[in-house]
């Protein structure tokens, strides 16, 4: 019998079984993780700030949060960063400082085995 889905919104719900067939083909733990944290409800997701990206992201590394990035604080450094969504003064932070910013579709084409992505949430 299947676990009854509680989500309305059916692109969430067509990316969270993304995340897990992906994870099926590539073994890949993360990806499974990052949709177990997005079939929560939407009060438990991350919600990070600007300065705790800067704070605790290694350089180099790909960024993943698992919910909503927010735009307070300052920006260090041209972070690679992959979120579910983002605030507008977020996306303008990033892309002012010469980062990116990825959606997780995006990030599961560029990155199938999930290599040097570090979640911040």
């Amino acid at each position: 019998m299947s676990r009854r889905n509680n989500k309305t919104n059916q692109k969430l719900i067509e990316l969270i079984n993304q995340l897990k067939e992906k994870s099926r083909e590539t073994g890949s733990a993360l990806w499974r993780d990052v949709a177990l944290r997005l079939s929560k409800s939407r009060k438990n997701w991350a919600q990070p700030n600007l300065s705790r990206l800067s704070r605790h992201a290694p350089e180099g590394a790909v960024v993943l949060v698992p919910g909503k990035l927010l735009g307070s604080g300052d920006l260090e450094g041209s972070p690679v960063v992959a979120a579910y969504s983002a605030s507008v003064g977020a996306r303008d932070k990033i892309i002012a400082a010469g980062g990116k910013l990825l959606t997780l579709d995006d990030l599961m084409k560029e990155n199938p085995e999930g290599k040097g992505v570090v979640i911040l949430g």
